[in-house]
């Protein structure tokens, strides 16, 4: 059985063989995001907001989201962006301005997309376990985001 890391290396080799494919980056980032998901079972929703002005637009996600629009500062996707710190939730309950996709959702993380030194999405992640991401998943999220950032920038650049 193979252990964590070599796990995660086949991960990062399969995202970064999709980054470089000549598919449009929507569905690249849709495939990325739906193998990152189907990849951690404690996932119960993985998706991707870009940014767009001051707001957060839903974009390629493992699911429909009730929240297809957030605002800059709001929730704990838009507090990531306000800040532009990551943002590693144990606990949803315990968040005054958590904006809930799903009442079943209890912890959290979001990390930012950066592309030529600015903000220009997140990936957002949710579970239905308290505490049931770490800096391990961080750090992996964080790796990605590199990976995939030149097409979340050319998609939140476009129109819609």
């Amino acid at each position: 059985m193979p252990g964590a890391g070599t796990k995660r290396m086949g991960l990062l080799e399969e995202i970064q063989r999709l980054a470089v494919s000549d598919e449009p980056d929507r569905e690249v980032l849709q495939r990325v995001v739906e193998f990152l998901h189907g990849s951690h079972p404690r996932w119960h929703w993985t998706g991707i907001y870009l940014l767009k002005g001051d707001e957060l637009v839903l974009g390629p996600c493992s699911a429909p989201a009730s929240h297809a629009r957030i605002r800059v500062g709001e929730g704990v996707c838009g507090t990531a962006v306000a800040e532009g710190e990551n943002q590693l939730v144990e606990d949803v309950r315990e968040v005054e301005n958590y904006l809930a996709c799903s009442l079943s959702t209890r912890s959290e993380i979001v990390v930012l997309i950066r592309h030529a030194g600015r903000i220009v999405g997140q990936f957002d992640v949710d579970s239905d376990e308290v505490g049931a991401f770490g800096e391990e998943d961080e750090r992996l999220l964080e790796e990605v985001s590199r990976i995939v950032a030149p097409r979340v920038a050319a998609l939140a650049g476009k129109p819609g």
